[in-house]
């Protein structure tokens, strides 16, 4: 099947595309030809009537396995209707369900699914998952990474004191034992104390993500205005930071704070699932809204919902627009003098003139209208 997606505006830096007025031939999926004027026999042509066209988006921590689990929701409701072409599961499931997942909704979703396996085996059927450091299977583990090997991109630890009760930082270091064996990313969340976030940071390295970076709680990144010394420390290493919104974890001050101490998150993700699916985060294209409020350009949020992700953890084929690379776009308007509400996950709230408002998807040949939330 060809599709040429006419008139658009193409956005990726990475490929040198500012804005750039042209044409995208996509063939069974595939880019196949980027260029002006693209006149294609016996194709399908979606006039996108100077919209700008992105990669599609990629939204690096969501809850998406809803089979048992404390927290979750259908993943084509937080992915395609939502302006999103592919999601990673964020340790809702484990080694113990990650066939069920595959099964019944990976395989079965317009949108494409990855995940981190949660480095406890039941996942999160309940939020006190590593409260037994038994529940960490390191045999598990290794059956799942070497059966789903396209689709388990890292391991997921939570490091709060509601999950990890009496264990403190224990669990997490077991983790990063088992990330390191079988070199893949330790993503880990980070909230209230125990462990300190100090000693969570301390055990990070390369490739590894810290997710929630911009939360406002005592045991955060930025404290009394200012990026603790061991983030700096973390960011030379090489580990990386993710904002992942979530119902109680990010703060517009904090963001800010961070951003005038030169503290930058790698990427913009949401931590969607059921319960805050209309407020406070909604979509990823509120996530970056909120940004963009803060200052950040539409470029540089698009940069961290594509290239950034697609490159942290090697999504073959993902986050440009390049010929050879899967067909996955989003596609999208700029509202200049608009009124957008918008509020955090403590309550602030703020008014956006400038945003953008996603309208479509295309995705595996198909073009999908976003719906409105």
């Amino acid at each position: 099947m060809k599709t040429v997606i006419k008139n658009g505006r193409l956005l990726d830096s990475k490929n040198n595309f500012h804005m750039t007025r042209a044409d995208i031939l996509i063939e069974d999926g595939i880019i196949k030809k980027i260029g002006e004027n693209i006149n294609e026999e016996d194709s399908k042509v979606i006039d996108v009537k100077d919209s700008i066209v992105a990669p599609g988006f990629i939204d690096i921590h969501v809850h998406c396995f809803p089979k048992g689990t404390a927290i979750s929701s259908l993943p084509d409701e937080i992915g395609v209707k939502r302006g999103v072409t592919s999601i990673i599961d964020a340790g809702t499931s484990g080694a113990d369900t990650i066939d069920d997942f595959y099964e019944n909704f990976i395989k079965k979703s317009k949108t494409r699914i990855f995940a981190y396996l949660n480095i406890a085996h039941q996942g999160l059927k309940t939020l006190s998952e590593l409260s037994d450091m038994k529940n960490i299977d390191r045999e598990k583990i290794k059956e799942s990474l070497e059966k789903y090997p396209e689709i388990i991109v890292g391991l997921k630890a939570r490091a709060s004191g509601s999950v990890v009760k009496e264990n403190g930082v224990n669990p997490i270091a077991e983790g990063k034992k088992i990330a390191s064996e079988f070199e893949i990313p330790l993503v880990v969340h980070i909230g209230n104390a125990p462990p300190k976030v100090e000693e969570v940071l301390d055990l990070l390295g390369e490739g590894d993500v810290v997710t929630h970076c911009y939360n406002n709680k005592v045991n955060g990144l930025i404290k009394e205005g200012k990026v603790i010394s061991e983030a700096r420390e973390a960011i030379k290493r090489g580990v990386l930071f993710d904002i992942g919104h979530g119902s109680e974890s990010f703060s517009l001050d904090t963001a800010e704070e961070g951003i005038k101490e030169g503290f930058e998150a790698d990427m913009i993700s949401t931590d969607l699932y059921e319960r805050n699916m209309i407020t406070p985060v909604g979509s990823l294209e509120n996530t970056m809204n909120k940004m963009i409020y803060l200052g950040w350009s539409v470029e540089k949020c698009v940069e961290k919902v594509t290239y950034e992700p697609a490159r942290a953890f090697k999504l073959k084929g993902l986050g440009e627009l390049k010929e050879g690379y899967m067909g996955d776009l989003t596609i999208f308007d700029i509202v200049e003098n608009g009124k957008l509400e918008l509020k955090d996950s403590v309550n602030k709230v703020i008014t956006a003139e400038k945003y953008i408002k996603t309208k479509y998807v295309f995705i595996k040949d198909e073009l999908i209208k976003k719906e409105d939330i």
